[in-house]
């Protein structure tokens, strides 16, 4: 899979960008057919807690679907974390879905007269 990375007003360093690559690629076992996947990172420092990190993500997928995802956190790789978890469970969801439509839709091929 790849991962385009854009960043604004944030250091990208080079570990930082290895960490997105392991935590962004372990989702390939969801869905396996991934169009394009883009991180955008940036940073506001107009808060008054100090500075907050936002993430935000965008996956095309097949048949013309996008997900779409963000989290703000003080703590980059926190925010990282929580979004991987957040989009882990969207793409399950929407592969399952998938499943269980191939499913019913074999099930009524196999109810028709023709094929008893």
């Amino acid at each position: 899979m790849n991962i385009k990375i854009y960043n604004k007003n944030f250091d990208l360093t080079d570990s930082f960008e290895i960490y997105l690559q392991d935590k962004f690629s372990s989702l390939d076992r969801y869905q396996g057919d991934i169009s394009s996947f883009e991180v955008n990172l940036s940073r506001d420092q107009h808060h008054k807690k100090g500075e907050v990190f936002q993430v935000e993500v965008k996956v095309a997928l097949p048949n013309k679907k996008q997900l779409v995802l963000s989290e703000m956190h003080a703590d980059p790789r926190a925010a990282v974390d929580i979004l991987q978890d957040k989009l882990s469970r969207q793409l399950l969801k929407l592969k399952d879905k998938n499943i269980s439509r191939w499913k019913r839709a074999t099930n009524s091929i196999k109810s028709l007269k023709f094929w008893q």
